[in-house]
C-alpha cells in the first residue's frame, strides 16, 4: 500500500509540474545597499574564520599539554 500511495504521489506531482512554470517567483526583498550587505557577509565570514582559529588553537594547546 505505501508504494502505492508513493507512485500516485509521483504520478500526481510530475502531472502538475508544469503548472510551476508559470509560478510567479518570490524573491527576498533586500535591505541596504550592496555594499553594506558585502560587508555584512565578509564580517560574517571573518567571523566564522576567527572562531575556528580559535577553536583550532584551544585543541593545539590540550594537545601540547597532554604531551
Amino acid at each position: 500500500m505505501k508504494n502505492k500511495s508513493a507512485l500516485l504521489a509521483g504520478i500526481l506531482a510530475g502531472m502538475s509540474s508544469p503548472a510551476t512554470i508559470y509560478a510567479q517567483p518570490s524573491y527576498p526583498r533586500l535591505v541596504g545597499s550592496d555594499m553594506e550587505r558585502l560587508r555584512g557577509d565578509v564580517s560574517r565570514v571573518g567571523n566564522d574564520f576567527s572562531t575556528v582559529i580559535d577553536s583550532e588553537h584551544a585543541k593545539e594547546q590540550a594537545a601540547s599539554y597532554t604531551k
